[in-house]
């Protein structure tokens, strides 16, 4: 949801936009380019990584009040925050999902328009096509809480678009080389990457309050591996089970790392760079 109105100035001048995390922080940073009076600042800073778990602090409640402008992923990411930004008087709040493509369904088998249900896959920003709409969501929303830089985020939004429409291009042409290939992924985040290129995600083993699986369910998975063709097993930067190399080590299937882009370096490129990365390493691992 967003307003018409004005966002309120604050301190020094500037006003405060916050945003729930990572992604969403990099693609506000590019549309606020060059707009010395617009602040960004990352709600859950840019190192936390994803929100599941994410507990909120009183540091946080304090953003919320302070800023005139919360932008959040939406589709059911920023669930757990709901009640406090509702408490926040005259917040503002752009939900950059509105009519992404929210996968849905057992390995991504079905897909629904986001009619603010919170069922589905939440890691809609892995999609570039998701991404590109979430950048003119988030740039519409800010044109409207700051009329008085609306060209320079039009701007900056059409730049943007341009450069991501660059990573469309890479996962257009990378498709065809691993189409209809089968992997076994430790996030659910790599559905939406898997459904544009084309590669399938038989299983998402991932990890939960009672741990890794046991060893009962590892063998159910080593002959899933073994019936399916499977050519990859896909992890993500900071996991820290045990499963994935077990897995590896009964198949002799080779563990992969793809980032799922919730967390790195404060550079406005960051979302292309790890794109890209993925997109390479995507290609090593199936082709």
């Amino acid at each position: 949801m967003t307003s018409g109105c004005v966002a309120k100035t604050k301190t020094e001048d500037k006003s405060v936009i916050a945003t729930s995390f990572y992604p969403i922080y990099i693609f506000t940073l590019n549309l606020t380019d060059g707009i010395d009076e617009l602040e960004v600042k990352c709600m859950a800073e840019q190192n936390t990584g994803c929100l599941h778990d994410y507990t909120v602090t009183s540091k946080d409640a304090r953003l919320l009040n302070d800023c005139s402008v919360f932008v959040i992923n939406g589709a059911g990411m920023e669930g757990f925050t709901e009640d406090l930004y509702d408490s926040v008087e005259n917040l503002n709040v752009i939900d950059s999902s509105e009519n992404a493509r929210i996968i849905c369904g057992e390995h991504g088998n079905d897909e629904a328009e986001h009619h603010h249900k919170h069922n589905g896959n939440s890691h809609i920003w892995l999609s570039v096509k998701n991404a590109i709409i979430q950048v003119e969501n988030i740039a519409e929303g800010l044109k409207k809480n700051f009329p008085q830089y609306a060209k320079d985020i039009e701007k900056n939004c059409k730049n943007y678009i341009l450069r991501l429409n660059e990573i469309q291009t890479a996962v257009d042409e990378a498709s065809p080389f691993v189409k209809g290939k089968k992997v076994i992924a430790f996030h659910n985040a790599y559905e939406y990457l898997a459904e544009d290129m084309g590669f399938s995600v038989i299983h998402t083993i991932e990890s939960d309050e009672n741990g890794e699986p046991s060893a009962k369910k590892l063998a159910q998975f080593t002959a899933e591996v073994k019936n399916n063709n499977v050519c990859a097993l896909f992890t993500e930067p900071q996991y820290s089970g045990s499963a994935a190399n077990i897995l590896s080590s009964e198949t002799d299937i080779p563990v992969y790392i793809l980032n799922p882009v919730l967390k790195g370096e404060n550079v406005k490129t960051a979302y292309e760079d790890i794109m890209k990365d993925n997109i390479e390493m995507i290609l090593k691992a199936v082709k």
